[in-house]
């Protein structure tokens, strides 16, 4: 196909290793016969298609990193955003329950941590959306059930997420450049909308997230989204919804609830209602997905509120971050 053969120039061009660019024209070979078989090519494929085949890289244990990276690469070289949204969302929170299956170890013991897991291994990396909450649904309430609300709470809270130490790292730069927290928090969010325009104006995507009009016109209206709303010592902060264009258009609370969700390990259960399954506790977790990254911008310990959750009946999903008495102070 002509469109391989250039994309095998762009890698080369790229500086690529020879045996990385054989690998990754082999796949996307793999990938366009696999389509064909189904009168369908890389512009008509669907979600559906996208993990059927990822299945079968599952099963041939070829669903490494550098696999999915490929599908996003080659998405962009094309410029088709839903390859694009597909391959990011395959590696979003990826590593959950890796890391749950770790710190379970690490902070229990090997014995406690396959009590918890059972019949259940670590989800390998490119499972289909759709079977995802069964893992949380089982794992999250065997554990929620052997230790209890509190300690549930209490162990999500330190987050599941990787902390993403040097993506986070030029903000802890940021805060020590700035006059006080205050002056951060307002540069934070005027970077944060500016990037949010730059993918309008561009047709890029924001993660997995087109921007238009409608969406700039609302994160505007929502201090909340990203830089966060400070009173005394308490920043409340809430998530800009997930499928965004697709939230704002909806009427229905459930599927808006859907559309607003961003864990993937959580996300599908709410449109096949069965998300009382998943014990409350879990969205603890997104508190410490802010807990990681303020105590790696202010450099010391940070206590994290989960206050909404969608999961919950929300309408959002909302967090109060505990600044410490030495960054507020003097400023009210």
């Amino acid at each position: 196909m002509e469109i391989l053969e250039r994309f095998k120039q762009r890698l080369i061009d790229k500086e690529n290793p020879p045996e990385a660019v054989q690998e990754a024209i082999t796949l996307l070979e793999d990938y366009s016969k696999f389509l064909l078989d189904r009168n369908r090519n890389f512009e008509t494929a669907e979600s559906e298609d996208f993990y059927d085949f990822s299945k079968v890289l599952i099963g041939e244990n070829r669903n490494s990193g550098f696999t999915y990276e490929v599908f996003i690469i080659f998405g962009q070289f094309i410029n088709n955003h839903e390859l694009v949204k597909l391959g990011r969302e395959v590696f979003d929170g990826s590593e959950v329950m890796v890391n749950f299956s770790k710190r379970l170890i690490d902070e229990y013991s090997q014995e406690f941590r396959d009590e918890i897991f059972q019949d259940l291994n670590v989800p390998p990396l490119g499972i289909e959306p759709k079977d995802k909450p069964e893992y949380t649904k089982k794992l999250i309430s065997r554990f929620h059930d052997k230790v209890g609300e509190q300690t549930c709470v209490e162990f999500l809270a330190k987050g599941l997420r990787d902390p993403y130490y040097e993506w986070r790292k030029p903000d802890r730069e940021r805060f020590l450049n700035s006059k006080n927290i205050d002056e951060f928090l307002a540069e934070k969010r005027k970077r944060f909308i500016a990037s949010l325009e730059q993918h309008e104006k561009e047709g890029t995507l924001f993660f997995t997230q087109e921007i238009d009009k409608s969406v700039l016109d609302y994160v505007r209206n929502q201090p909340g989204i990203e830089g966060g709303i400070r009173k005394g010592n308490i920043l409340t902060v809430s998530k800009i919804p997930h499928e965004i264009i697709k939230y704002l258009n909806e009427e229905d609370e459930m599927l808006k609830a859907y559309y607003y969700c961003h864990c993937p390990w959580v996300k599908e259960s709410i449109k096949d209602g069965t998300v009382d399954e998943i014990p409350n506790a879990f969205c603890n977790c997104s508190g410490g997905y802010y807990k990681n990254y303020w105590q790696i911008v202010l450099d010391q310990p940070i206590e994290v509120k989960t206050v909404k959750t969608v999961i919950n009946g929300d309408s959002i999903c909302e967090f109060d971050v505990y600044l410490p008495e030495d960054v507020v102070k003097g400023l009210d």
